[in-house]
């Protein structure tokens, strides 16, 4: 199905309501919904996913879930929940072409608009991939004035009109709804890149998440908002100083190409900035292939491409949040303990004298020839040992990459991601419904699997 050039609002909103993901294309959105589902259960012990539960739970109850805990809230409140979860340990989902964390605030918002609505949960995969596309076709558009120089985080200010378009797929709005729902997302667009590497960051994905719910279920319910809100002159374009002000290559092929089986989704294996992995990748394969100890490491510099000196911004660490944007520190922790994972980035580990010793002897450099690839591609990694030794590592894309990742990586990351909220045996009944979610008829019975039977600590302590 290809999109007549209307206006660009008109365009998209066509998309929305009559474009049919092929099923290739919702595979990968099944495998996004996997792999978010368990971040989200991993990210609901961190400070700031329980500071956001203990926030709605005060604003009363309602019939959507926050994954990972017992509370339940209205859908907004989820959305939020879950987003900032989703977000919270850096460990979701990446894309290219949209330079955003797409799944932290799609699938949040698929989920409580479909829980709102009772609807099947067939209908998840089909809106996560209308949604995606969207978010890639004002990715072409606003990027990479946008992202790269302007200062927005895409996960939100792109996000927030995937998330809407995702959440009115599920609505099964009209046309004209579909376009007071991204006219509304428009307005409520935000996410500033100065919060980085603190609490706001995932804040940013539970914002885009529940507005893009808000703006879905305000236009179910006749709001009205601007037929140019998205390209007029004073609309969102050029408000956010989009590298385009037409939204004409974003829409054109929309429906005809699937940037989800072109591009793809990024799945992280290591919870940290997506600019790390590539370099890690290489680090810790050098570190098998020619053992060595942080001891023997005289200096270890990475090349990297333009856009990720700007992304990892923290060269001396002091939190957990960023050390996760910190190649100085993921490089050091590669080589101290061999592996990254989530109880790698605290502060902690951040004060071990061994990740101290290393910290400076860690460069990062950017190569103007790796900007012809994809943006957080390309790395080479050299190490210098003290006996003389150098060992040298390139790397072109990450292990987690479209393409790469087995079902049983997947499925490993999501074990470990779960095992922070439920029993071994929920979170095998968990994995094993998401297996075959399409077969529920209520997408209810399936996000039952991801509530743990035992009160969480935040529960536990709210009741004492």
């Amino acid at each position: 199905m290809s999109v007549q050039i209307k206006s660009g609002l008109a365009a998209l909103a066509d998309f929305v309501v009559n474009g049919a993901p092929p099923p290739e294309a919702r595979q990968r959105a099944a495998n996004a919904i996997c792999d978010t589902t368990g971040v989200i259960l991993a990210g609901a012990v961190e400070p700031a996913a329980r500071i956001v539960q203990e926030m709605v739970s005060e604003e009363g109850g309602g019939q959507c879930r926050i994954l990972g805990t017992r509370i339940m809230t209205g859908p907004g409140g989820a959305a939020l929940a879950n987003g900032v979860a989703a977000h919270a340990l850096d460990y979701d989902d990446m894309c290219f072409v949209s330079l955003a964390h797409p799944s932290c605030a799609l699938v949040p918002s698929i989920l409580a608009a479909a829980e709102m609505a009772n609807a099947p949960a067939a209908l998840l995969s089909e809106a996560y991939v209308i949604g995606f596309e969207v978010e890639c076709g004002l990715g072409r558009v606003m990027n990479p004035r946008h992202y790269h120089e302007r200062g927005w985080h895409c996960t939100s200010s792109i996000g927030t009109l995937g998330a809407a378009a995702a959440a009115a797929r599920v609505l099964g709005l009209d046309t004209q709804a579909v376009r007071n729902t991204l006219g509304i997302a428009a307005s409520a667009a935000c996410g500033l890149k100065e919060n980085i590497g603190t609490m706001v960051k995932p804040l940013h994905a539970g914002m885009a998440a529940r507005n893009g719910v808000m703006a879905a279920r305000l236009a179910e319910r006749g709001f009205m908002s601007s037929a140019d809100a998205l390209d007029g002159p004073q609309g969102y374009l050029a408000a956010m100083d989009s590298e385009h002000r037409s939204l004409e290559a974003g829409v054109a092929d929309l429906g005809s190409r699937w940037e989800i089986l072109q591009t793809g989704v990024t799945v992280k294996l290591y919870p940290s900035c997506a600019a790390t992995h590539p370099p890690l990748d290489a680090l810790l394969e050098l570190r098998r292939e020619s053992p060595f100890t942080h001891e023997q490491v005289e200096a270890i510099h990475v090349d990297v491409d333009s856009m990720t000196p700007r992304l990892l911004i923290h060269a001396r660490p002091s939190t957990g949040l960023e050390a996760k944007f910190s190649m100085p520190f993921c490089a050091a922790a590669a080589v101290v303990y061999g592996r990254l994972g989530i109880d790698t980035f605290t502060v902690g580990t951040i004060r071990e004298p061994e990740i101290q010793a290393l910290l400076p002897r860690v460069s990062l450099r950017a190569n103007p020839a790796f900007d012809r690839a994809a943006p957080l591609s390309q790395a080479h990694v050299t190490v210098t040992l003290r006996d003389g030794r150098i060992l040298r590592r390139s790397a072109d894309g990450a292990r987690g990459y479209p393409g790469r990742l087995s079902t049983d990586e997947l499925a490993t990351k999501f074990a470990g991601c779960a095992s922070r909220t439920l029993t071994e045996q929920s979170a095998n009944a968990a994995w094993v419904g998401l297996q075959r979610m399409e077969t529920f008829a209520d997408v209810r019975d399936l996000l039952a699997l991801f509530t743990p039977r035992e009160s969480s600590v935040f529960e536990t302590k709210e009741s004492a």
